[in-house]
């Protein structure tokens, strides 16, 4: 998702997805090992384990992107992620009260970059530096949030980003969702040359709305070669010649995001009555297939 993404606007990503190999033919189950999991299991109210996880906090104005590139309406709190006590992290987006003025207040003291206070919180979450993933399979559980206007994410970008800024450090859209699509699933590959509005991927529709239920989003990752799957069923294939010339950017470590972002240029408007959304993460789950995969813990 991110980082000056999606600049051509809000074009549907059918069309601009083009590349890669559609419904790659199966083999025999491969043999997995888990080497990492967050099973979310502590009692109600409890934060995130700061042993795996950051916080990213703000409207992205601090990391030089205002609207975090994309034009998002969210400023990102601590305190908008808690576990439910019921085995599952819940991030809550909440619209907050701006005053006529549009000036901060009590009630809501957090000032966006458009230019009052902001009219949304919601929690992003990241292992950057805590911990680092290379090939294997990432997956996570995911129930989605309701309503147009919501953007929730599950994804990676490369662990050399601060000294290889995005593009060039690559990203995996393990999933997007969007609001207004909510029998769509969407997964992408950004790198240098295919990024924002040139981002490599494919979409495939959902039996049910994707905020009914709990539903399996991951990706099979190996060298020069990316899958995606829902609920276990692959739906996508990318390999290193589908991006030409570009370089491919993904045999290397990762590091894990997790948000839930508001408006911007993938979701486009929000419901004006729209009051809050929440994603429930059951857990997530890192394995590696038929030994392929490391896991860095720093």
């Amino acid at each position: 998702m991110r980082i000056n993404k999606y600049l051509a606007g809000t074009l549907a990503l059918s069309a601009i997805l083009t590349l890669g190999a559609q419904m790659p033919a199966t083999s025999a189950a491969p043999k997995m090992t888990l080497l990492w999991s967050e099973d979310f299991n502590a009692k109600a109210g409890t934060t995130v384990s700061n042993k795996n996880w950051n916080f990213d906090i703000g409207d992205g104005t601090e990391a030089g992107i205002p609207g975090w590139g994309n034009s998002e309406r969210e400023y990102y709190i601590q305190s908008a992620i808690k576990q439910d006590g019921k085995g599952s992290a819940v991030i809550t987006a909440k619209r907050m009260p701006v005053a006529a003025n549009g000036q901060t207040s009590a009630a809501n003291p957090y000032a966006c970059y458009y230019g009052t206070a902001c009219e949304w919180t919601s929690a992003k979450i990241t292992t950057l530096g805590k911990v680092g993933f290379q090939y294997g399979r990432m997956e996570a559980r995911i129930k989605m949030p309701k309503g147009i206007g919501m953007w929730p994410a599950f994804w990676m970008l490369g662990s050399d980003i601060k000294t290889n800024p995005w593009p060039a450090c690559g990203e995996i859209d393990i999933i997007e969702a969007k609001g207004a699509s909510p029998k769509t699933a969407f997964g992408t590959a950004h790198g240098p040359g295919y990024s924002g509005g040139d981002a490599i991927g494919s979409l495939t529709a959902m039996k049910t709305f994707n905020y009914s239920g709990f539903n399996t989003y991951a990706v099979d990752w190996k060298p020069d070669q990316i899958q995606w799957l829902l609920n276990d069923k692959v739906y996508f294939s990318l390999q290193k010649a589908d991006v030409g010339t570009n370089d491919w950017v993904f045999n290397k470590e990762f590091y894990l995001i997790l948000n839930l972002a508001v408006g911007g240029q993938f979701t486009g408007e929000i419901d004006p009555d729209l009051k809050s959304g929440s994603m429930s993460i059951d857990w997530v789950r890192y394995y590696s297939v038929d030994g392929v995969g490391k896991v860095t813990r720093y």
